[in-house]
């Protein structure tokens, strides 16, 4: 990865997880706290492809993991958007493909992250997991992540490309 390319990824990755922690996630929305991290890392693996989003899911997770309140098995995050930067950055090119397809791609990974963070803090003993609302925050997680998705991964590219040209042969 190049510098501009790292640092265009911590800036952005930073960013989300401060408004994450700090904005959304006092706000009492229906089930799930939208996941601007995810959808963040999912927009830079559209743009730069899965090396970069893996690698950008992983510094995302394992900052999400150790931000206040850090009440969960630290690495869990890291895991589950290593994975899903590798995944949505291994479908495609984004410019290519309509912006609901991202959308769709990026609220089916945003539904198989709760789901995945579920079973494994259920198997490693999180007495916080209640199982009678995972489907409840599938569904609201999943609707948050479109609606965040449809400005910010435009967005993502459109500065990733002015910031990062190298990245983008014409």
């Amino acid at each position: 990865m190049t510098l501009r390319r790292v640092v265009l990824c911590a800036i952005l990755i930073v960013l989300a997880v401060v408004v994450e922690v700090t904005v959304l996630a006092p706000l009492d929305f229906p089930g799930a706290t939208p996941s601007l991290v995810l959808v963040t890392v999912a927009a830079l693996a559209f743009a730069f492809g899965p090396v970069t989003g893996s690698a950008c899911g992983f510094a995302a997770g394992l900052l999400i993991d150790l931000a206040p309140p850090a009440t969960g098995t630290l690495g869990i995050s890291a895991l589950i958007l290593t994975v899903v930067g590798y995944a949505l950055g291994r479908v495609f090119d984004s410019d290519s493909r309509p912006l609901v397809v991202t959308t769709l791609l990026t609220a089916a990974a945003a539904a198989l992250a709760i789901l995945a963070g579920a079973v494994l803090g259920g198997l490693l003993g999180n007495p916080r997991i209640v199982w009678g609302d995972v489907p409840v925050m599938i569904l609201t997680g999943a609707l948050y992540a479109a609606i965040l998705s449809l400005p910010l991964v435009p967005l993502v590219r459109r500065i990733a490309r002015t910031f990062v040209p190298e990245a983008f042969p014409r």
